[in-house]
């Protein structure tokens, strides 16, 4: 009798069949052509779509970190690794085991009350507030002082400190998303982060809770609900604790644009005046005269995900032992609680990377001559739940961490329209740069620059635990210049974040221009290999804030 799960694994077995049948019949697509005495493979946009169709379809359940459809996926790219004759690139394994503590909130138990002159006032679940996970045990119940703090960030470079005069042991901060202006993009994402910045700060001024809020819609309600109905990981160290609990905050809640609205109507400063301080940074901490309630109950349990890794050994014997590192996640969302579709496909995000990186991979090794410098492909887990493979891998690396000379990162790679340039997010903090547009010109592209500098992608993918370890990299992307008359390619792709990001409809249903997926995919190839083929290691520029403030010796500016 052909049990559930059996009847999947069988079609997962056929579908894999009819995708190796067409990647094969793609073949005369990704025949190497020459030019100016350059080997330039011509890479199959066809063939990247044939792996995303896979990664994405329902049969692998969304890929949600842990779970099953995620290991189906990782045995996937294993096999495709294994297929190009790349080597193993965890001691003779290509996967890298991550053991996480994994916390959910039990549906139905979150509670925000606030109390004031005015009275005590509720907040809606799901509608005007939700929360995320702790650490901080089964029942948690927390009562304490509101106190706002602005950004909530401690910059000495620009003289500004939220907490300056302010007490806030044993209370709860109302913390605004963002960060000053006058920091710039990048290093201005790094400031708004909890991980980073903002919940060490807090941790450290003995907060045991946090309320967030925007003060003007920059992102999606809906979004910050579903994932909020996540559960949340923290990988366990070689200690045994997890990394990043922060268990001091016991309470982690988002307001909701009409509850932020509903918090300052009791406050005494308006949410009007309070969203012009913050957009002036005039603003100031400010005890809210509130008292707030919240409540959840939490159920835990421990659970192991894989990166997948893979090595293509470089040719120079001097060269060989140092690394460069393609890498793009292979985890999604997983599943939601949708009535008509709930699988999260995750097409867009991040099969796209995924697919592009495997046909980088068929390239490279298939060239006549192997790079210099030998090359790591990294499929990471868990970046939906907090860059956490990728944070594993740069804290237990499979080679020595200064041998890794630079990182290119694929997340999300848009393909909705016919694009005419690409982005590399944070590749002007390095030389990098120059790698870039070379590919760039050799490919037939333009570059451009960030087009949302304000959104800081710089720091938000799994490029930046390598940025940490002082290694230079960077973030490539399809542009948003499209080379079909009257598309506006930023118009599709904030409608993109705006209706499927997350969601089901991330799927493939959506527009695929196979001639981009071939573009970009080339650019990623031609530019590492001038990497690993360069004489010097990349570097960061003189007086970068990241490379001032994580670059080594062998990384800083010469």
């Amino acid at each position: 009798m052909l049990t559930r799960s059996k009847v999947r694994a069988a079609a997962t077995l056929a579908l894999t069949g009819l995708v190796t049948s067409f990647l094969v019949a793609c073949s005369d697509d990704s025949a190497p052509r020459a030019s100016g005495g350059e080997y330039i493979p011509t890479i199959s946009g066809a063939a990247i779509q044939a792996h995303v169709a896979l990664l994405g379809d329902d049969l692998y359940e969304g890929r949600e970190a842990g779970k099953r459809g995620y290991a189906l996926a990782s045995r996937y790219v294993a096999t495709q690794f294994r297929t190009l004759g790349l080597e193993p690139g965890n001691a003779g394994s290509y996967y890298q085991a991550i053991p996480f503590q994994v916390a959910r909130i039990v549906e139905g138990s979150r509670s925000l009350t606030v109390m004031s002159d005015g009275g005590e006032t509720g907040f809606a679940t799901f509608s005007e507030f939700t929360s995320s996970p702790t650490l901080a045990g089964e029942e948690v119940s927390i009562t304490a002082p509101l106190v706002f703090v602005g950004y909530g960030v401690n910059v000495p470079s620009i003289e500004r400190n939220d907490y300056e005069g302010i007490d806030l042991d044993g209370k709860i901060a109302v913390v605004v998303s963002g960060a000053p202006a006058a920091l710039g993009s990048e290093v201005r994402a790094f400031y708004r982060s909890g991980r980073y910045h903002k919940s060490i700060e807090l941790e450290e001024r003995g907060a045991i809770g946090v309320i967030s809020l925007q003060h003007r819609q920059i992102s999606s309600d809906g979004a910050a609900v579903r994932g909020s109905k996540k559960e949340k990981y923290w990988q366990i160290d070689a200690h045994g604790h997890p990394k990043f609990a922060f268990k001091g905050l016991q309470a982690e809640v988002r307001l909701l644009e009409s509850g932020a609205h509903k918090l300052f109507a009791d406050a005494p400063i308006s949410f009007e005046a309070m969203a012009a301080s913050i957009e002036n940074e005039t603003y100031a901490p400010l005890d809210l005269g509130m008292t707030a309630t919240i409540t959840q109950r939490i159920s835990e349990r421990q659970t192991t995900s894989d990166n997948v890794i893979a090595v293509l050994e470089g040719g120079d014997p001097e060269l060989k032992d140092e690394y460069v590192v393609l890498s793009a996640h292979l985890d999604g969302v997983g599943m939601g609680d949708e009535a008509d579709d709930n699988i999260h496909n995750g097409y867009y995000d991040n099969a796209s990377g995924i697919g592009t990186m495997l046909e980088v991979a068929k390239a490279l090794a298939q060239a006549p001559t192997a790079p210099r410098r030998s090359i790591i492909f990294l499929a990471t887990t868990g970046e939906e739940k907090g860059l956490q493979g990728s944070e594993f891998f740069a804290t237990n690396p499979t080679v020595p961490i200064e041998r890794i000379v630079a990182n290119i990162n694929m997340d999300m790679v848009m393909f909705l329209w016919q694009m005419q340039d690409v982005v590399g997010f944070g590749a002007e903090h390095s030389t990098l740069h120059v790698a870039l547009q070379h590919a760039a010109d050799n490919a037939g592209v333009q570059l451009s620059p960030d087009p949302f500098p304000e959104r800081g992608y710089f720091t938000r993918s799994d490029q930046f635990p390598f940025v940490q370890r002082g290694i230079p990299a960077v973030f490539l992307a399809t542009g948003f210049e499209s080379a079909e008359p009257g598309v506006d390619a930023e118009a599709l792709y904030n409608h993109f974040m705006e209706n499927h990001y997350h969601g089901p409809s991330d799927d493939e249903k959506l527009r695929f221009d196979t001639w981009s997926a071939g573009k970009v995919a080339l650019v990623n190839y031609l530019m590492a290999t001038e990497i690993a083929n360069a004489d010097a290691r990349p570097t960061w520029q003189k007086d970068d804030f990241f490379g001032d403030r994580y670059g080594t010796e062998l990384t800083r500016a010469k």
